[in-house]
């Protein structure tokens, strides 16, 4: 049994010194390093780069001690960042990292006065670029719900029927109103009530306005819409 034993310690120190050379190899050797960077961060490339390099990379760094976690670390207070992507090209000696936003689709007003935006589902986050066109929303309690309330709403309703809102709002059920201008109707308010069954809610709003006898409504209610109440 021994003999056996030191019949494979040649074996054994060799792939012992192997994993050496090519940890050596890969990790601090120049035969790998970095010659060019590449950052692509939706147009906010001089916000990202000061904080990766050269802290997490640079020019003659070995590719294989670029760490992905590192780098997700370092941008993790910049909030508007949704994906980070980081691509290692061993033979072509470079770095690539390619960095997503969030992409708002309304905003509000935090309660230290701050604008911050939301994305679809529902995450808040503050953005270097301030978007224009999209909606600001009142809520009587900023929370996760509520934000996704709106966010379902929106992602759900005809542009026609937002486009040229003048208010909306959540109440404390996460209930929405909105006042919007449409054809025929210059200041309509709409209470959705929650944010379900939103598809069935337009078909009975749209009905609704068809009707010779609510040409000149000013409220809608389709809180339910199987009985909805207009004024």
């Amino acid at each position: 049994m021994r003999k056996r034993r030191y019949r494979n310690a040649p074996g054994i120190f060799l792939a012992v010194v192997l994993i050496g050379l090519i940890g050596y190899f890969l990790g601090w050797s120049k035969a790998l390093e970095i010659r060019t960077i590449e950052i692509t961060a939706a147009g906010n490339e001089a916000i990202v780069t000061p904080l990766l390099i050269p802290k997490d990379l640079h020019i003659g760094m070995p590719i294989a001690r670029v760490s992905s976690q590192r780098i997700a670390h370092d941008l993790s207070a910049l909030t508007w960042v949704d994906t980070i992507k980081v691509n290692r090209r061993w033979l072509a000696h470079d770095v690539r990292i390619t960095i997503t936003e969030h992409l708002p689709i309304a905003q509000y007003v935090d309660t230290q006065g701050s604008t911050e935006y939301f994305d679809a589902s529902g995450y808040n986050f503050i953005t270097p670029n301030p978007p224009t066109g999209i909606p600001v929303i009142n809520f009587a309690t900023v929370g996760t719900e509520s934000r996704t309330a709106i966010a379902t709403f929106l992602s759900q309703t005809p542009p026609d029927l937002t486009a040229n809102l003048s208010s909306l709002s959540v109440d404390q059920q996460n209930q929405v109103n909105l006042t919007t201008t449409i054809p025929g109707y210059p200041l309509l308010a709409i209470a959705w009530g929650t944010a379900t069954d939103i598809p069935l809610k337009v078909r009975v709003l749209r009905q609704l306005l068809t009707l010779p006898e609510n040409k000149k409504i000013t409220s809608a209610d389709l809180s339910n819409p199987l009985t909805p109440i207009v004024k």
